[in-house]
């Protein structure tokens, strides 16, 4: 698991991401951007959770994304700021890079 996300962030996976690179995300309504940055960051929590090893990123991403409507708003204007700085990688290796950088590295 460890050596998939290592990769998903190294590796820039233009080739692969078929529809999910940060520009495409981003010409995609708000609605949809904000249901995928959700949709990922509470998968992300997921995986941290069940790792055994990776529990206290799971808590740092309940408080962090969970700050109320205000502190949501500022997490998704964070993630398109990535989005728009890396159009080219896939937008799922952006948002678990966005979320390690406030929660640490698996």
């Amino acid at each position: 698991m460890k050596c998939f996300l290592l990769l998903s962030l190294l590796y820039p996976q233009t080739t692969f991401a078929n529809g999910f690179t940060g520009a495409q995300v981003l010409a995609w309504q708000p609605a949809a951007q904000e249901t995928l940055f959700q949709d990922s960051i509470s998968m992300i929590a997921i995986v941290a959770g069940q790792t055994g090893a990776h529990g206290h990123i799971a808590r740092c991403i309940g408080d962090w994304y969970a700050e109320g409507a205000a502190g949501k708003t500022a997490r998704h204007a964070q993630i398109r700021d990535a989005l728009r700085r890396f159009p080219n990688n896939h937008s799922q290796a952006i948002i678990l890079a966005v979320v390690q950088k406030r929660c640490g590295k698996f």
